[in-house]
């Protein structure tokens, strides 16, 4: 009793408000309700409460950042001039009022605040580069953001300057360390944003060594050297007819297999679809905002056509929202984002016992790519279909042996598909 009562003289003795107003009583008296809820005890509440007669009025926001530097710039007046018992009640009473006025914990408020300001600087300006310059869409220059964040922070204090001397070895010694665990596939992407943000670095003058721009995209994995990167023919059988109609999802489902696994679309392009995006008139999909930042347009089978049709006619939610796929979560429909459209071909591999180190959803937009170049039409048209910049990317997609694979020509109508 008798530190309690020491206590709240300090705090009593305390004049921080620089001569303007301290708190309200009301704000007071709801901050000691707010505690009470909390558990708090009285002795305890009767403490925190007086933290808030002895500081200013500033502190009744709602705003974060507003609160917390005003908190900040209490602590730091009182700094050297108050006990430790006492600036741990005013740091604890701050804390709990941060949570009363803005909802959100203190200490994860502080986490993300720094998170949001570590090499901010050069983070923004490779995001910028990334964007403006390279033309790669906003989620995939975020992904290579954190990425870069994450070297960043393993390597500390990182500058500019610091930054230009990297060599290749010192990438090497990220990877193995820091990147420990993750699949060969993860750690090429690692790479690649590495790569680009030292052409980031080249683009703004500075010197980089030529070792860092001959990185591999992984490290070389020989037992899937000769691994086929397409699904079989009875593979791929088995996923066109795993959703046959009978149940609720089940052509929403399948054209979303089809969209891939026929016109080769990516499953981010097909989460991405508008009802809009449809001309029924010249039998075509139009893709925006790519991968590459790019529109393009996809000839649609008349097959398809017809389950797209059917779906949006008869079994598409009526929703204000002009989304093409929606799902139904708890009592309300929502649009379908990219880990939904995944899900539904994770699902088919799965109850198909479908398996393998590829089998992702992008073996479908692979399977795809080796029919549409195995009907004639030639790499460059395949390219331009697969929304590829390069004929280096396309040609990686179609690497088979075309002998094997069963001969399919696919139907591209231009206005046939209109019923």
């Amino acid at each position: 009793m008798l530190l309690i009562t020491y206590a709240i003289m300090d705090l009593s003795r305390c004049n921080i408000t620089k001569g303007g107003k301290t708190m309200n009583q009301r704000s007071i008296e709801t901050f000691s309700t707010f505690l009470r809820t909390r558990g708090y005890a009285e002795q305890t509440i009767h403490i925190y409460s007086k933290v808030l007669e002895i500081v200013s009025d500033t502190w009744n926001t709602n705003d974060p950042k507003l609160l917390y530097e005003h908190i900040n710039s209490t602590i730091k007046t009182l700094e050297s001039t108050m006990n430790p018992s006492t600036k741990h009640n005013i740091r604890a009473a701050a804390r709990q009022f941060f949570l009363l006025k803005t909802g959100i914990i203190y200490k994860d408020y502080i986490s993300e605040a720094n998170k949001l300001s570590d090499y901010a600087d050069i983070l923004n300006e490779f995001y910028i580069y990334s964007t403006e310059f390279k033309s790669i869409t906003s989620d995939s220059s975020k992904s290579e953001c954190r990425h870069i964040k994450a070297f960043l922070c393993y390597l500390g204090d990182a500058t500019y300057e610091s930054l230009s001397k990297l060599k290749a070895h010192d990438i090497r010694d990220y990877v193995c360390s820091a990147l420990q665990g993750l699949k060969v596939s993860s750690i090429g992407r690692y790479v690649t944003s590495l790569r680009n943000f030292f052409r980031f670095l080249e683009y703004k003058g500075y010197s980089i060594n030529e070792s860092l721009m001959e990185l591999p995209l992984a490290p070389a994995d020989w037992a899937k050297g000769k691994a086929p990167v397409v699904l079989t023919t009875d593979e791929e059988k088995r996923l066109r007819d795993h959703h046959p109609s009978n149940q609720k999802n089940d052509n929403r489902n399948r054209i979303i297999i089809l969209l891939m696994l026929d016109i080769g679309m990516r499953c981010s392009e097909v989460a991405n679809l508008k009802l809009t995006d449809i001309s029924w008139s010249k039998g075509t999909i139009k893709l925006h905002d790519t991968k590459n930042a790019h529109n393009r347009e996809l000839p649609l089978p008349s097959s398809l056509g017809h389950m797209l049709e059917t779906y949006i006619i008869f079994e598409r939610p009526k929703v204000k929202t002009d989304m093409l796929f929606i799902r139904k979560y708890l009592q309300s429909y929502l649009p379908m984002n990219l880990g939904c459209v995944r899900r539904v071909v994770r699902e088919a591999y799965h109850k198909e016992n479908i398996s393998g180190w590829w089998k992702g959803s992008h073996a479908l937009r692979r399977t795809a790519a080796s029919h549409i170049y195995n009907s004639g039409i030639g790499l460059k048209l395949t390219a331009d279909l697969l929304g590829h910049k390069s004929l280096d990317s396309t040609t990686a997609y179609v690497k088979v042996d075309f002998n094997s694979l069963r001969s399919v020509a696919l139907s591209w109508p231009g206005g046939d598909s209109n019923e």
